[in-house]
This record gives C-alpha cells, sequence and structure tokens, in this order.
C-alpha cells in the first residue's frame, strides 16, 4: 500500500501537486525532521489508483524556450522601494486583476508561515511583494488555481520553477490558455522549520513576537540588501546579507531542500514559465546608465502568453534590452544548480537537538582554521611528497 508518492525522497520538490489531483483526498503535506513538506498517504482512503505519481512532475523533460531578455523597472519609485527588484511583479498582477483575474504568491500568515494565497483586488497585493526566503506552501493554492481556471476565471500563479511544474501537471491543457505562470532564478528554497526556529530564537533574545520579517530591505540600497525582523513591541532587528545569520545560511546552501540540488530540468531557457523573473545583478557593468541601486529586474520571456502580458503592462515599466551570458557571472543561478554544503548534515544534526543556534551557524560557516587548512593541504600532496614528509617527521622525532 502507497504511503508517499516519490520512491526516492530526495527527489520531491515538495509542490503539493500530488494533493490536489487525489479523488480521494488521501495526501497531506507533513514536515519530516529538517522541517521540509513531503506528502504522506493515508492508507485508509488510498484506492491505488496511482494518479499522485502519473501526474508528479519530476523527472520529465522540457524543451528550451526562444527566450527574449529584457531589463525592466517599475516606474513608480515607492511601489519598487518596497520590491525585492525592479518591482515588475506587481505590475503584471495588477493587469491580471484588471482582467478580472485573480492572481497567486506567497505571502506570510498570522504565524509567520510562508503560503501562497489569491488575491482578487490590488490591496492584497502587498503580500506577496518582496522575496520570501523560505519554502511557501503551495498545495492549497495549487487546487484552488485549478478550480478557478476550470471555471473559465484568469488566473496569474508565481512561485518557483518546481512549483510552476506541479501547476502545470495538474491544470488539463484546455484550461491553461488562461493561466499565466511566472517564476523566478531560484537559489534554492530553505527549510520552513528552520525558518520557524531562528524566529524564535529571535523572539527570545528580543523578549517580543516576531510580526513581520522583511528580507530584502532596501534602507541600505538594492545591492547591500538588509534582512529586518519587526516585533510587537515596535523593537527591529536589522542584518545584511553579510551580517544576518538566518540569510547568510540560506545564501551559502546549509540548509536548502535536498531537491534543490537536482533541478537542472528547470534552468536556463528550459524552464515551463511564460516568464521568469530576477534581479538583474551586475547592472553596475552590463547597464550602467540604469543603475541607480533602486532595483532593477532581468526578464526572460519565455512564450507568446508571456510576450503579450509584459505587453499588456508596457505602460508601467521601463524596458530595455538586454543578454543573459553577460550576467551568468553575477547570477550564476540561472543555469545552475545548487551545490550542497559540505556540513549540512552537521547543521541539521545539531537542529534535530537544539533548533535553530546562530553561535553553530556562524561555526560551520565560518573558513577553516590553521590547523583544518594545514591538513587539507597535507591530504592533497602527491604520493611522493607524503613520504618524504613522513620520512622527515620521522627524523625529527628521532
Amino acid at each position: 500500500m502507497r504511503t508517499t508518492v516519490r520512491q526516492k525522497k530526495a527527489e520531491c520538490t515538495g509542490c503539493g501537486a500530488c494533493v490536489s489531483v487525489c479523488p480521494k483526498a488521501a495526501i497531506t503535506m507533513k514536515a519530516d525532521e529538517e522541517g521540509f513538506l513531503y506528502p504522506s498517504v493515508d492508507p485508509a482512503l488510498c484506492i491505488s489508483c496511482d494518479l499522485c505519481e502519473k501526474k508528479c512532475p519530476v523527472g520529465q523533460p522540457h524543451e528550451p524556450h526562444d527566450q527574449k531578455v529584457i531589463g525592466a523597472q517599475n516606474k513608480d519609485a515607492d511601489l519598487r522601494r518596497g520590491s525585492s527588484s525592479g518591482g515588475v511583479f506587481t505590475a503584471l498582477a495588477k493587469s491580471m486583476i484588471a482582467q478580472g483575474g485573480v492572481v497567486f504568491g506567497a505571502a506570510f500568515d498570522e504565524e509567520m508561515r510562508v503560503e501562497h494565497i489569491g488575491a482578487f483586488d490590488e490591496a492584497d497585493l502587498a503580500l506577496m511583494r518582496g522575496s520570501k526566503y523560505v519554502q511557501s506552501d503551495s498545495s492549497e493554492a495549487i487546487a484552488h488555481a485549478k478550480a478557478l481556471l476550470e471555471r473559465g476565471i484568469p488566473v496569474l500563479f508565481s512561485g518557483t520553477p518546481c512549483q510552476i511544474d506541479g501547476l502545470l501537471a495538474c491544470v488539463k491543457p484546455q484550461h491553461q490558455e488562461r493561466l499565466l505562470t511566472v517564476d523566478f532564478v531560484c537559489h534554492g528554497v530553505p527549510s520552513p522549520g528552520v525558518f520557524a526556529s531562528y524566529l524564535r530564537e529571535l523572539e527570545a533574545k528580543y523578549g517580543s513576537r516576531v510580526t513581520g520579517y522583511t528580507f530584502r530591505d532596501k534602507r541600505f540600497g538594492w545591492k547591500n540588501f538588509a534582512a529586518v525582523a519587526t516585533f510587537a513591541d515596535g523593537q527591529e532587528h536589522i542584518g545584511t546579507q553579510l551580517e544576518e545569520p538566518y540569510l547568510r545560511g540560506f545564501l551559502k546552501n546549509l540548509y536548502l531542500r535536498p531537491s534543490c540540488t537536482q533541478c537542472h530540468d528547470l534552468r536556463g531557457d528550459r524552464r515551463r514559465a511564460d516568464i521568469t523573473m530576477a534581479d538583474l545583478w551586475g547592472a553596475q557593468e552590463a547597464c550602467p546608465h540604469m543603475d541607480n541601486d533602486t532595483g532593477l529586474s532581468l526578464l526572460m520571456i519565455n512564450t507568446p502568453k508571456g510576450r503579450k502580458a509584459m505587453d499588456a503592462c508596457a505602460r508601467e515599466l521601463t524596458v530595455f534590452p538586454m543578454r543573459t551570458e553577460k550576467l551568468l557571472r553575477f547570477n550564476p543561478s540561472i543555469e545552475k544548480t545548487a551545490a550542497v554544503h559540505e556540513k549540512r548534515a552537521a547543521f541539521f544534526a545539531g537542529f534535530a537537538k537544539n533548533g535553530f543556534e546562530t553561535e553553530a551557524v556562524e561555526k560551520l560557516l565560518a573558513g577553516p582554521g590553521r590547523v583544518e587548512r594545514m591538513i587539507r593541504r597535507i591530504a592533497h600532496l602527491p604520493k611522493g611528497a607524503m613520504r618524504r614528509l613522513r620520512a622527515l617527521l620521522a627524523r625529527v622525532r628521532g
């Protein structure tokens, strides 16, 4: 009897597509010991139809797109200030709502968990604005988007490449005409359990409940972005990308989902979304005339539907041509998957005992000490050099 969907756990992206296609509601997403969500099948409800496995998009080949690559920036400076990069997502979302559609994106709930929600008007878009460096729960949103499309209601769905892959696996081709998909250049998704534990550490330190968290605050500029936690009593905790322990661990791949190292088929021009968004890192060299450190977006327009959507909101944007090959040095995630951090297992061993500990994370992320550097150099010496070194040490001891 089936108890999960993928035989190899590390292949599961956690998109939640299997939840929405199960005809008996036998699948729920449950957190594992690392804090990531995985599908769990109730044997009492499962009818062994295997639809969950058949619809799972993992491992399916994807055809490359003929991409059009542009840079863009929202003309509204205030809106751009509240966005992670150039504010393009909001322009696309407003256009969809103006057409009577619904927009889905990641947002914090009242318990500071990140989940996908639906927005029916512009007022709700602010909750989706800005990066969320933690994996969101998109399983219910995929089911809701699918139901809306079947009723003929247009939908914009934004998410990670694997979440878009899961959504498209669930929606029938005849219903995808009204669906606009937007993904982003993904570095990888950290554990929701790790982030929740980090917030608890902050709450213990400040003696107040965390009521908001911004991963990409621009008070020090777009390039030198900061993470800002706000508390119920009005306090703030601020740390730049070089200082904030959770942010540093994420950027160093310390607690990414295992499947994040295997998503080669969702990189480069093989993405399934209509539009791919990214920060235009390297703007100081690629387009210095546009680089005012307030945020710029790199857009890869993958389909005719994506081009039409960009045309619909063109009045709100400043758009200019770009070439991705110039920017790969600054944003390698466009083409490359994340690498496993060598101390990932050590982090989660400590996490299982003590939860997130800033001191432990800083030690794991610190460079090797003098003794460790020496050991590493010795380990890479040729065999002949090793023999001579052992002979020299023997003479010294004698």
